[in-house]
């Protein structure tokens, strides 16, 4: 064991296995998960038409990152792919530098890493744009330094809230103000020093020049907006109600009460918003106990199937034989005692991460934020681990270890659904078309997959008809898709006024909610 940690330790064995991990997840997942309707393709679609100045606030720094990923790439699909397997890597290793700041231990923060890379939460999950949130707070706690000024943490604080305001979290700006008015009263209140002052001045010219190309700093209204989806994400399961998009907005003023500004939407009715934030709190904990599981145990169902519950028994059964409980609780009591500089700064990020969470949740994506605190917990926890001196122990130590990298690596391939989303944009993308094809669809959560086939044309479902738009524009195929569905006119030409038509439907998609109709004479080509 003692030669295995100065084995690890040595530094450039510790970047080989970094490597290999990353080059491991790239063969593991890259092009091997479905792309499903997400923010992300809307955001992509953005990032492929950048035009800078922005005109309206919106997540320029996944703009930004998705529109330098574009560049590698003509193909969007690919471009996407290699945009999640980007991110998730940036996940890995500021996560790693960050337990292994804190931790002190280059193997548990390898560990905790490695099986969050690999779990499946990590992979599924989308959107994926909050990872750069989750990215910039995983960097903004390991540059916090306790040894040096409390000016240098404020400022390093200020720059990581500016930086989550401008990727996709603008809520974050709400705290800008007074961790800005603490570097500035940090600043002042000893001698200026030159270093300060341009560190001051260059943070402005930041923020100034953020303003101007990203559209300004907050966009009125975001939060209510956001609040509203969530809130009936809540009140849905409360009541057994269900409520189309538009009529959640119609009837959120009567259900919730008059909100006419953001600072309203906590102040209409407590009531409703205490409700809706303790059962966010409760879904919090559901959702942390689901990420630990999706690390920890569902790595094991690939080894042991039906069986695995039998196996965590006695996984559990044998680390409650091998650990020295007594020495584990009284090393856990000292590492707890954390200086009190460590928890301020701390605080100051975890604040805004837990009320975005209580407010917005219970999206999966939003735990995100809060993974970066619980990972440190976690970490403790498991560095506070003293293993009693038997042969036994050590053993069983190793074995057990040995199972889930063994089991992380017989999940591979990787499981997908078929039909599935990339399987469809697959399909319109093979077609052989002279001229791209006129494509009535409002699809904005993957057009720019097969837009070199098609030509798309969208309709308002509150003043058009499908049928109507057929007729008008000469429409070759119709498409409509899952979210098209939340509108009643459209499911009702999904059921039966399709018929009216003419078209003939093509069915390979329908278990992905994907409908497509298409003129008689194109049939052959959609075989």
């Amino acid at each position: 064991m003692q030669k295995l940690k100065g084995f690890l330790e040595n530094r450039n064995v510790q970047i080989i296995l970094l490597f290999v991990i990353i080059l491991a997840y790239y063969f593991y997942s890259f092009g091997k998960v479905d792309i499903v309707s997400s923010e992300d393709d809307v955001h992509l679609f953005s990032a492929l038409n950048l035009s800078l100045p922005l005109q309206n606030f919106g997540n320029f720094g996944y703009y930004i990152f998705l529109w330098i990923v574009s560049k590698v790439t003509s193909n969007s699909l690919i471009a996407m792919f290699l945009s999640y397997f980007l991110l998730s890597v940036l996940a890995f290793i500021s996560l790693f530098l960050l337990l292994r700041k804190y931790l002190d231990s280059f193997f548990i923060a390898f560990f905790i890493s490695t099986c969050f890379l690999f779990s499946d939460y990590q992979l599924l999950l989308v959107p994926k744009l909050t990872y750069l949130n989750f990215t910039f707070i995983c960097l903004g706690l390991y540059l916090l330094d306790f040894g040096k000024s409390t000016f240098r943490n404020y400022f390093i604080l200020a720059l990581c809230i500016l930086s989550n305001a401008y990727v996709a979290r603008p809520e974050f700006v709400w705290f800008l103000v007074p961790v800005v008015l603490l570097m500035l009263f940090s600043h002042f209140k000893h001698s200026p020093k030159v270093s300060r002052t341009l560190s001051i001045v260059g943070f402005l010219f930041a923020m100034i020049s953020l303003y101007w190309f990203a559209g300004g700093i907050y966009p009125s209204g975001y939060l209510k907006e956001i609040f509203i989806l969530h809130f009936f994400d809540n009140y849905e399961v409360w009541t057994g109600k269900h409520f189309d998009l538009a009529d959640e907005f119609g009837q959120f003023n009567v259900i919730y009460g008059n909100v006419e500004s953001d600072i309203q939407v906590f102040t209409a009715n407590p009531c409703l918003l205490i409700k809706h934030s303790l059962y966010n709190f409760k879904n919090l904990i559901i959702g942390f106990l689901k990420v630990l599981k999706s690390m920890f145990y569902d790595i094991f169902v690939g080894i042991f199937s039906n069986k695995t519950k039998y196996f965590i028994l006695v996984l559990i059964l044998i680390i409650g034989l091998i650990i020295d409980f007594k020495n584990y609780f009284e090393s856990l009591k000292a590492k707890l005692s954390l200086p009190r500089p460590l928890l301020k700064f701390i605080i100051w990020l975890l604040l805004p991460c837990l009320l975005l969470v209580l407010v917005v949740f219970p999206r999966e994506h939003f735990i995100l934020l809060l993974l970066p605190f619980v990972f440190l917990v976690f970490g403790y926890l498991l560095k506070s681990i003293k293993l009693r001196h038997y042969t036994f122990s050590r053993i069983s130590f190793s074995v057990v270890l040995l199972t889930i990298f063994a089991g992380i690596i017989l999940k591979f391939p990787i499981k997908s659904n078929h039909p599935n989303n990339v399987d469809f944009y697959n399909f319109l993308n093979k077609i052989k078309v002279e001229e791209p094809l006129k494509i009535l669809s409002n699809d904005n959560f993957g057009f720019q997959y097969f837009d070199q086939n098609f030509e798309r044309i969208g309709w308002n479902p509150s003043t058009e008809t499908i049928l109507e738009k057929v007729k008008s524009e000469n429409i070759d195929v119709i498409s409509i898709y899952r979210l098209d569905l939340e509108v009643p006119t459209t499911r009702e030409f999904v059921n039966k006024l399709h018929k009216q038509t003419g078209y003939l439907q093509v069915k390979n998609f329908e278990s992905q909610k994907r409908y497509l109709w298409v003129r008689p004479a194109l049939v052959s080509k959609f075989q």
